[in-house]
This record gives structure tokens, sequence and C-alpha cells, in this order.
């Protein structure tokens, strides 16, 4: 009999542990846009605007676990940052603009995109509870990096970056418990898909964008939309030529494959891609 118990009880611990290991984030990638058919080369980039977003859900049906870090890359797209004009990520992270429409004039030159992301927050203990809470981004073309994350300070020094500026919509906290008016810094990092050369974005979410007011702040939906911006840079061979902030430099096949890698706060990484 007690040979019975013992097995039922490593039995029951087994499903226990099997039933937490279903409870897990899914992610699936909308296909990357562009304004071009072009296939582009790396010394005649091809101007392009760059259209992408994503979804992530629970495997339960729960408030998805908060995500800490995002890396998104585009098959053969470039960028130039040297091409526009920047501000710094003061400037774009400054804390008494509610509006991003009244941002500095450094920072409204060097807006660069926009889009929308949809959230669910509440409790840390209780995944069940999903409190709406819509927010604009605004993406600007920085010059400097994050303080709190130092590794971000020489990257954008190195290669630029984007500050992703987050607010909650107006009137202030109608759709969110907690307002936001911040950014977070995200650089660029020179990777290879299909083994053609393309830019990575790299960032990590600031506590206060994922607790805010102490809650779990859990991302469900993103679109952002990157506006076709030219100006003159140096490409590959030393000439100086019109490219767009985000340029179309190559392709392995008839469509591009638009890759984004989640890290959730338990450390768990997951990939996620699509074609277009």
């Amino acid at each position: 009999m007690r040979k019975l118990w013992i097995a039922a009880l490593a039995l029951a611990a087994l499903l226990t542990v099997a039933g937490v290991a279903l409870a897990a984030n899914q992610y699936k990638v909308t296909p990357v846009g562009t304004s071009t058919n072009a296939k582009g080369s790396l010394t005649k980039p091809v101007p392009t605007s760059l259209t992408f977003g994503f979804k992530v859900t629970d495997t339960q049906g729960l408030r998805p676990f908060v995500i800490d870090q995002y890396r998104i890359a585009a098959e053969g797209i470039e960028t130039y940052p040297k091409s526009r004009p920047r501000c710094t990520f003061n400037q774009a992270t400054d804390p008494n603009v509610v509006d991003p429409a009244n941002i500095s004039a450094a920072c409204r030159r060097a807006k660069i995109g926009s889009g929308t992301i949809h959230n669910d927050a509440g409790a840390p203990n209780d995944r069940t509870q999903k409190l709406t809470c819509d927010v604009k981004i605004t993406t600007f073309n920085i010059s400097t990096g994050d303080p709190r994350f130092p590794s971000t300070v020489p990257q954008i020094r190195k290669r630029g970056g984007l500050a992703i500026r987050i607010d909650t919509y107006q009137p202030e906290g109608s759709r969110c418990p907690i307002p936001v008016h911040e950014a977070l810094a995200a650089p660029f990092y020179d990777v290879k898909i299909q083994g053609i050369k393309s830019f990575e974005l790299r960032f990590h979410t600031p506590s206060t964008l994922k607790h805010p007011g102490g809650l779990d702040n859990s991302l469900v939906t993103t679109v952002a939309k990157e506006l076709k911006k030219t100006g003159k840079a140096k490409v590959k061979g030393g000439a100086r030529r019109t490219v767009g902030y985000f340029s179309a430099v190559g392709r392995k096949g008839r469509t591009r494959t638009i890759r984004v890698t989640f890290i959730d706060e338990s450390g768990d990484k997951q990939t996620a891609t699509a074609q277009d």
C-alpha cells in the first residue's frame, strides 16, 4: 500500500509539473510590409518604409507573461541613421511631455514612425485579470543611449538606434490604469538572415513599463510603421548616395523574412518569423 501511495504522489507531481509547463507565451509575427518590391543592394540601397507587428497569447488563455527583451530583424533591410536628423534619448523620453506632438523640435525632426500597442495589465498573482491598456508609440532617431541600460550607450554611438516612446491615450489614464509617458532605447545591430545582411533592433523593457504601479503589464498586440525617410549617406564602396533610413539592400528569394525573438522574465526565449 505504501508503494502505491508513493507511486500516486509521484504521478500527481508529474502531472502538476506538466500542467505548469503548458503555461507559456505563444507568439505570432505579421508579415513585413515595405513600400518597394525592389531587391536593392549594399551599393545601391532602395529607400523603403517598413511595417510589422506581432501578437502574444497564452497557452491557457491567461494574461501573457511579461516580456523583458525583444530582438526585431528584417531580412535585407539596412538602416542609415546618419542620413536623418537625430535627438538625444533624454529629449525623446521627456516625462513632462504627455503628447508626442509636443516633443522638442529636435525630436520632431528626428521622428521615424509610429504605431499602437494593446496591453493587458493586472495583479502579478492573478493572470486571469486583464485590464485594457492601449498606448501609442512614436519612434525617434537618437544619438545617445539609455543610462539605465549601459550597453545601449556605446552601441547607439557606434551603430545608431531608435527611441521607442510609449504614451497612454488622452485624456490621461482613460484606457490604462496607470498613465505612462516615457521611451526606451533600442540600438541597431548587424546580423544576417538567409545569409543576407540585415538590421536587428534589440531592447530591454524598463521596469517602469513592465510593472507600472506594481502591476504586470503584458503586451498582446502591436503594429508599427516606420516611414520612408530619405537623406544622404555613404554606402558600401564609399559613394555618397540618397538612401532611406530603412533601405532594401538584398533578398534571398522572392519574399523577405521578419524575425522577432522574445525573452520573458523567466528567461524563456522563443523566436517567431513571417515572410512577405
